[in-house]
């Protein structure tokens, strides 16, 4: 069962290996365990940031916590700051579940799905499209994409 819990200072070292495990899966040149120092060390200021409108979640599956979820809920829009799954439990649907379940949130309150996605990432975007998000400009490094509930 997938299930989300909101991040506590208690989930950094879980948040650094996630992000550390992503990381070196698009980047192979990256050290795991340099990079999960330096995330050990950066990620206690996102609790400091007073960004209500942020939830930042440990993803879940059957009670071992596998990826993290940013979400932040604008009230035009909902913009997905961040999903990261563990590699070792990617392939399993987690990332498929709660993407479609922010597309059912979004169709509920009318408001559009938003989120960047690096340009080198073509697995990820593979499975935004697939979800039916759709291109919405770009950056030097980001895609954008779009989910609009009308469409």
């Amino acid at each position: 069962m997938i299930s989300l819990r909101t991040a506590t200072h208690d989930d950094i070292p879980t948040l650094a290996n996630v992000l550390a495990a992503v990381q070196a899966q698009t980047d192979p040149s990256i050290d795991v365990e340099k990079a999960r120092q330096s995330m050990i060390e950066s990620i206690p200021e996102y609790f400091g940031k007073d960004e209500p409108e942020s939830l930042l979640s440990i993803v879940e599956l059957d009670g071992e916590p596998v990826g993290r979820l940013r979400v932040v809920r604008f009230e035009d829009r909902i913009f997905l700051g961040g999903i990261q799954i563990h590699p070792d439990f990617q392939n399993r649907g987690v990332g498929t579940h709660l993407i479609a379940a922010l597309i059912k949130e979004c169709r509920a309150a009318g408001k559009p799905l938003q989120l960047d996605v690096e340009r080198t990432n073509t697995r990820a975007r593979q499975l935004y499209e697939r979800l039916g998000l759709r291109h919405n400009g770009e950056s030097e490094t980001d895609i954008h994409l779009q989910f609009s509930p009308t469409a």
